[in-house]
């Protein structure tokens, strides 16, 4: 069965809304093509790339109420075939300007075009979202062992400045954790790597230099732009999972997890079972100075969620009255 939801929309100069929309089959039927709709003083138009066009809904105007019931509003007017309709409202894209601007004669064909082309670069992207930035260099072996904290440092700028400013050797020689830094640091500056390299071997059990993997992907889908918030979500993430990867479940229970830097704007999406601590308050944080954050943290977690319990109950108790 088919279904379809808008894909981009847009304005023309004289007001007119331009909706390209995707029709895609099932997984029996793979079969994907876009139509363009266009809202004109008389009515809904669907336009073909060949120049053709057709008055699907004579007297439609584009309903001034919030999405999605607007958008529900052309269920009635497309064509049988283009099967289901799913709501649009959170990956709908706006047309480049550049585009409705062109004052060309064939519009669908070119925005046409334009979707094939940026579906193309987007299958690109897919395929590469797990590939390594890098050839697979050696790196430094990293054993296991039990540290009492567990610290991650997604950022590339907080890496430089714990390198340059010695707060990360110190960290490494009072013993205390075992700190997770992406290979995207050296990446993205080239000026720290021989002392990343050089620490990484020197305290092998207590500084782990993951593998650096694009998230280029990821972070079109959430529409993330800045540097510092994709480096602190994906990057994150792949550090997180590196560490899973390196302790069982159990253990990794038993020991505290700091993850360092002030979230970015642009982040959305946090773990909670990770202590946030500012750079400044990492510098010269001992094992009390853990567990009483830690203490902090678990605090706030129960009292959210006796807030949490309380307001279920008040509205089950005024429904029931």
């Amino acid at each position: 069965m088919n279904s379809w939801h808008q894909y981009a929309v847009g304005h023309l100069a004289d007001g007119s809304r331009v909706m390209l929309v995707q029709v895609c089959g099932d997984f029996k039927r793979s079969r994907r093509f876009v139509a363009l709709l266009i809202c004109l003083a008389d009515g809904l138009h669907r336009l073909w790339r060949d120049g053709r066009s057709q008055l699907l809904a004579p007297g439609y105007v584009w309903p001034q109420t919030q999405e999605p019931n607007a958008e529900y509003s052309l269920r009635p007017h497309v064509p049988k075939y283009w099967g289901k309709q799913h709501g649009s409202t959170t990956v709908v894209q706006e047309l480049p300007h550049w585009l409705l601007r062109s004052n060309t004669n064939n519009l669908a064909r070119l925005l046409i075009a334009w979707y094939r082309a940026n579906h193309a670069v987007f299958v690109e992207r897919v395929k590469r979202i797990d590939i390594a930035l890098r050839p697979w260099p050696v790196l430094p072996d990293s054993p296991t062992w039990s540290p009492v904290a567990i610290t991650l440092v997604p950022n590339t700028d907080v890496v430089v400045r714990a390198v340059h400013s010695g707060v990360l050797l110190r960290r490494l020689k009072l013993g205390l954790e075992r700190i997770y830094i992406s290979e995207m640091a050296s990446i993205r500056a080239p000026s720290i790597k021989v002392t990343l390299l050089a620490l990484a071997h020197r305290f092998a059990e207590r500084l782990v230099l993951v593998k650096a993997l694009a998230y280029e992907q990821c972070c079109v889908a959430l529409r993330m732009t800045r540097v510092s918030a994709c480096e602190y979500q994906f990057i994150g993430q792949q550090l997180q999972d590196r560490f899973e990867t390196d302790y069982t479940q159990n253990p990794i229970q038993t020991m505290l997890r700091m993850r360092i830097g002030d979230v970015p704007r642009g982040v959305k999406v946090l773990w909670m079972n990770q202590l946030q601590v500012d750079f400044e308050v990492w510098d010269g944080l001992d094992v009390n100075g853990m567990l009483e954050m830690e203490k902090v943290a678990h605090e706030r977690r129960n009292e959210k969620s006796r807030r949490a319990v309380a307001a279920l109950r008040n509205v089950r108790g005024t429904g029931q009255n």
